[in-house]
């Protein structure tokens, strides 16, 4: 997090490093940006941010390339007010994030979730497997559906718009992450869809916190455990033993690619050999968490893309 202008920006970037560096982006950014109409007219994002109304002062907007992207912050705030414009925007965003902040020590009236426009709807895009950087394909196995699994992050972003979620220190990032996610499941679920969708997220957080996601980003245990009402994890411990994992997969995959970065088939092939290995071999992690992750990781990857998955299955079984 850092201040600029009297604006408070917290920019959730999930940074790639070791083995996952080239395949996986984080899921959430904040950031103080800019009011103004996306270039194209969107009957499915209109509608959906009708529905954000319901949460306060929120437009959903649309943006275009870097160009498009400075030109907004331009004409809200102005790139002068901004220090260092080029090296704040120097990369620009793959998923959506929420733009909000104080400005002389008041939240902004109109709270903005930014969206890159190839994945609005109207684009038929997977979100969740852009996102995932297509490692386990471009059409996923869905419990529930991709437009529920859609509105369900953009709605967490929602949830960010309150002042109370305005950024702090990890461990408070931590919470709100958590928090957003619970809030965007309580509001679209139902009794039809509750089981499917909390499949899908759980399946969704897992990955990105064992995979890709800065730590306070790795929510997903937290976000297991709370869909199956069970006691809530320290944030500490659950940051701790995701970074325990990727460090495992890193290494595990890294011993056992053909080329200095793992495929996706590899990476998997890590991940399900040490699922299997996780707590029953002398010398192997038999840390509760670790072993809950790795098991959960696993079933994750599994249900997104089961063809995969069982691909990796049979070549390991020869």
């Amino acid at each position: 997090m850092f201040h600029l202008a009297g604006l408070t920006k917290h920019m959730h970037s999930d940074a790639m490093n070791g083995l996952v560096r080239n395949s996986l982006q984080g899921i959430c950014l904040i950031g103080i940006l800019v009011l103004a109409s996306a270039t194209l007219s969107h009957a499915q994002t209109e509608q959906l941010e009708a529905e954000l109304h319901q949460f306060g002062d929120i437009e959903l907007i649309a943006f275009e390339g870097r160009e498009d992207f400075l030109s907004k912050i331009d004409t809200a705030l102005g790139l002068g007010n901004i220090k260092d414009p080029d090296q704040t925007f120097a990369r620009l965003p793959r998923s959506p994030f929420t733009v909000t902040g104080r400005q002389n020590g008041q939240a902004l009236t109109t709270c903005r979730i930014f969206v890159p426009a190839g994945l609005t709807p109207e684009n038929n895009t997977e979100i969740f497997a852009e996102l995932m950087r297509k490692w386990f394909g471009t059409n996923l196995n869905y419990a529930s559906n991709t437009d529920l699994t859609y509105r369900w992050l953009i709605f967490h972003e929602a949830r960010h718009c309150q002042p109370d979620h305005f950024g702090g220190d990890a461990l408070k990032d931590h919470r709100d992450e958590h928090e957003a996610d619970l809030f965007a499941f309580n509001k679209l679920a139902s009794a039809k869809n509750r089981y499917q969708l909390a499949i899908d997220i759980t399946a969704f957080r897992m990955i990105t916190s064992a995979l890709i996601a800065r730590p306070s980003h790795m929510t997903g245990l937290s976000l297991k455990r709370a869909l199956e009402e069970r006691p809530a994890l320290d944030a500490s411990m659950e940051m701790a033993a995701f970074q325990t994992v990727r460090a495992m997969i890193n290494r595990r995959a890294k011993s056992i690619a053909t080329a200095i970065n793992p495929t996706n088939r590899e990476l998997i092939r890590a991940i399900t050999e040490l699922r299997k290995e996780a707590g029953q071999e002398p010398g192997r992690s038999s840390d509760p968490l670790t072993v809950e992750i790795l098991i959960a990781l696993d079933d994750a990857i599994a249900h997104f893309a089961p063809a995969l998955h069982q691909s990796v299955a049979n070549v390991r079984a020869n």
